[in-house]
């Protein structure tokens, strides 16, 4: 929105009539990781997970603020690549070649099964996007994410930077 303004694009705060319309959408299963999915991953390795949190949340030292109950560190065996570094400073997508230095500087590697996790899977959804952009269409979400992964794993399946396992 604030790029939309800054480029002086028409906006309104009059309501815009809808029409209602019928979406149709076909859930593709091998694209969501459950719990299971990413728990038996923890010794099979079939899939590369990569957390795209910021890297404070990512190793630890840097809580969610506001959230209760759940402290900041990532799953055991994930790569850290945080979604805001496929930005420009003014909210862009970054160009094709630099999103794959991106990956490429974090040992992803594209050709291999991906799923992409977060807090609660929302963040997940932009790092699907910044490699299907590169033209890998089959990158999973754990939507569970580390809200799911921290309820739910066993202690040494957590890791946390700076201090000893939950």
């Amino acid at each position: 929105m604030a790029n939309w303004v800054k480029r002086d694009l028409p906006v309104t705060s009059d309501t815009t009539p809808a029409e209602p319309q019928t979406f149709h959408a076909t859930l593709n299963p091998s694209l969501l990781k459950t719990f299971q999915d990413v728990q038996e991953n923890l010794s099979s390795r079939r899939f590369q997970l990569v957390d795209a949190r910021g890297e404070g949340r990512f190793r630890g030292p840097e809580p969610k603020p506001g959230e209760a109950g759940i402290e900041p560190g990532h799953i055991v065996g994930s790569v850290n690549l945080p979604f805001a570094g496929f930005l420009t400073p003014e909210g862009f997508q970054k160009p094709p070649h630099e999103i794959r230095r991106l990956f490429e500087e974090k040992g992803v590697d594209l050709k291999k099964p991906l799923t992409a996790t977060c807090r609660r899977g929302v963040t997940a959804c932009h790092l699907a996007l910044a490699s299907y952009v590169l033209g890998k269409d089959d990158t999973a979400v754990y939507d569970g994410a580390w809200s799911e992964w921290f309820h739910r794993a066993q202690p040494e399946h957590k890791a946390y930077e700076g201090r000893s396992q939950a």
